[in-house]
């Protein structure tokens, strides 16, 4: 049996990330698979931050209410149109917001700042206050400058970041092919829908589990499947999925040591290697992960509620971000509550709150109800503890590490 980094050394260096391919920001979704430089400015030309007037900031020194500065309007800017050439000394342009500024005017006053003025049909406004330089002017490349990052390889080409690539004027960009996962439950104790059946069973939590955490990556499920405890069917179906170019396949159930655990046996009949067969963690000791002969990456899960929880976010979440071309996410650090004893040669993932003081520090409690098959603490919890083995009481007051509950969210 190995330990969890041992686990997590054997999948870095088993993957490599998909390839790639070129489209535009638009149709994109997934991880970028190279920086993303800009190459002109943003904003390309200066432009008012507010609808109000452009002004000569230096015209307007010393302006107060007993002696304001009195500037006529040559015109009005609209969004989209051309400023005109004002050469005029003691004069401004009238300026709705993103109009461009005109040539030698270095700052806007709002509308609702000054008095305006009606003379033998020449229009002036009255300031009464000193406008600084730049004051509600969106100046050219304040946001973007040539040879600046807008975005770099590793990054989920989200929303915010889409703003910034149009926005650059970035027409391609290079995504890692996500990848496509398949779902197998195994076990007979799952129920089948069949409202006439007498036997005992059980609802399979596993499959909907793993196929909504998926999504929630934003990642393509290549649909989910359950069979009973036989070891024909699951071959079978590892074979369906093989077929449908399944990059990860996930198994829950069957790879402990019990008369039905076929799964190691049915990947071995496969051309299966296995990488690694159990791991001293806990909960999910049992897990396996093997790799294909065609490629494909297998994650044995055992069938455990919690267990299947703690595989996929240590696990196959791990093995997402290399074959979208990221670092392994790393945890963060915090202050643990209440004192906490462990099995000292494992490695123990715990079901945990974790909240901000006002001070600005993070800390921990560890939820009650640890057990591999309660699923009441997740209704409270919003992170997991990573309690490393070597140790087995965790005492209150000591630094722990604790990831999000689910991949990519915040605590």
């Amino acid at each position: 049996m190995i330990t969890y980094k041992e686990a997590i050394n054997i999948l870095s260096e088993a993957l490599q990330p998909l390839p790639t391919s070129k489209m535009a920001p638009e149709q994109a979704h997934g991880v970028l698979a190279g920086d993303l430089i800009s190459t002109i400015e943003v904003p390309g030309f200066s432009n008012s931050a507010m609808d109000g007037f452009a002004v000569r900031s230096i015209e307007t020194n010393g302006a107060n209410a007993e002696n304001p500065v009195t500037l006529e309007v040559r015109g009005c800017i609209l969004a989209g149109e051309l400023a005109p050439e004002i050469d005029q000394r003691e004069s401004c342009c009238e300026i709705m917001t993103g109009s461009i500024m005109p040539i030698g005017f270095d700052a806007v006053i709002p509308i609702e700042q000054v008095a305006i003025a009606d003379e033998d049909g020449r229009v002036f406004i009255l300031v009464s206050q000193s406008v600084q330089t730049g004051r509600n002017v969106r100046f050219s490349g304040e946001d973007f400058k040539p040879g600046e990052t807008v975005a770099k390889k590793g990054q989920l080409l989200n929303p915010h970041i889409l703003m910034a690539i149009i926005a650059n004027k970035i027409d391609t960009v290079s995504v890692y092919r996500p990848p496509k996962i398949g779902i197998l439950t195994t076990g007979s104790e799952l129920e089948t829908g069949n409202q006439e059946e007498t036997r005992p069973t059980i609802p399979n939590t596993n499959g909907p589990f793993l196929q909504s955490s998926i999504r929630r990556m934003g990642v393509p499920c290549n649909g989910t499947v359950s069979v009973g405890d036989s070891s024909q069917m699951i071959q079978k179906k590892i074979q369906d999925f093989m077929d449908l170019e399944s990059d990860i396949i996930i198994i829950s159930g069957g790879v402990s040591a019990g008369k039905v655990d076929f799964v190691p046996a049915a990947l071995l009949a496969l051309g299966a290697n296995i990488l690694f067969h159990k791991v001293w963690i806990r909960p999910g000791k049992p897990i396996l992960m093997a790799k294909l002969p065609a490629g494909q990456f297998v994650f044995g899960l055992p069938g455990n509620p919690v267990s299947v929880a703690v595989g996929f976010r240590f696990f196959v979440n791990q093995a997402i971000r290399i074959l979208q071309g990221q670092l392994l996410e790393q945890p963060i650090c915090a202050i643990n509550k209440t004192e906490f004893n462990k099995p000292e040669k494992f490695c123990f993932f715990a079901k945990a709150q974790t909240e901000y003081t006002q001070s600005g520090s993070l800390e921990a409690t560890v939820l009650p109800g640890q057990e591999s098959f309660k699923l009441s603490p997740f209704y409270r919890a919003n992170s997991w503890m990573v309690l490393p083995e070597g140790s087995n009481v965790i005492k209150a007051g000591e630094r722990i590490q604790v990831v999000p509950l689910h991949p990519g969210e915040a605590i």
